[in-house]
């Protein structure tokens, strides 16, 4: 496992800003101090003074801040390292109990000791050379990846939804861990084992849309952040967006944001 980018923020003032964005590496994010919502695959995860996200590869997330001060810290992996995170399921299992859990009460105590211990390592960066800071940081970085999936197969995971919102729900998860590749149909019935035809209407009935609409969505998306946040070229972008012709994907992005994909970079580069 290796670190591509970490950072620590301590920000006073800016309630109701926004940081974040897509990029195709696994990423921890740890609140420390402070109120925000992390807006995440379709969902809101609301954390009071301490909760630790982890963010799929290629998955657009935007932290908003809700008190004056908030302190966080982010790590983001290598592509090649996304396999050492949790499973999908467990992820959103993770993150979804944050706002939930007694920071008080045992096991959490010891976890909270883990993010405290990587926030001051990453305060006294300086003092270390490269490489042992690299390693002792790996090093508090591993334990965290090892309490998730323990701390969650203990918690309880509350029945709140039917059947049909279960399946619709999974197959929501299935497109946002995957909206880069080439998606059909039938690779998401072989994936629930459902019926093509009853998944599209089941999906229509609790989203009110298509699958497909909502892997569009996904894409254009992911794409407007890498327009405006990497070097990366129109064609790259497509691609790495999922769409398989570029003429089809400025087509479609012109028709959702009401500019090309050109003309919606144009701004941020001036």
């Amino acid at each position: 496992m290796r670190i591509r980018k970490h950072g620590l923020a301590e920000v006073e003032g800016g309630v109701g800003s926004r940081a974040g964005g897509v990029h195709p590496y696994g990423e921890l994010l740890c609140i420390t101090d402070g109120e925000a919502d992390l807006e995440w695959a379709g969902m809101t995860y609301h954390a009071n003074g301490t909760a630790l996200f982890v963010i799929l590869p290629n998955t657009p997330h935007q932290l908003v801040q809700r008190s004056h001060r908030l302190c966080y810290w982010f790590v983001e992996f290598h592509e090649e390292d996304a396999a050492a995170l949790p499973s999908v399921d467990l992820i959103y299992r993770w993150n979804s109990m944050q706002s939930d859990i007694s920071w008080s009460s045992a096991p959490y105590p010891a976890l909270r000791a883990a993010f405290e211990a990587v926030r001051m390592l990453m305060l006294a960066e300086t003092s270390f050379a490269p490489a042992i800071f690299q390693e002792a940081l790996l090093s508090d970085l591993h334990k965290l990846l090892v309490f998730i999936p323990n701390i969650t197969a203990l918690t309880p995971q509350a029945p709140s939804y039917s059947s049909g919102e279960m399946l619709v729900t999974e197959v929501l998860r299935f497109l946002e861990s995957v909206f880069p590749q080439s998606i059909s149909l039938q690779t998401i019935a072989d994936y629930t084992h459902y019926n093509p035809s009853y998944l599209v209407r089941l999906f229509r009935q609790h989203t009110g849309k298509t699958p497909f609409s909502y892997l569009n969505e996904l894409r254009l998306a992911a794409a407007s952040q890498y327009l405006l946040h990497s070097d990366m070229t129109v064609q790259h972008v497509s691609q790495a967006c999922g769409f398989q012709s570029i003429h089809y994907f400025s087509r479609t992005f012109k028709k959702q944001f009401g500019m090309s994909p050109s003309e919606w970079r144009k701004p941020s580069r001036t």
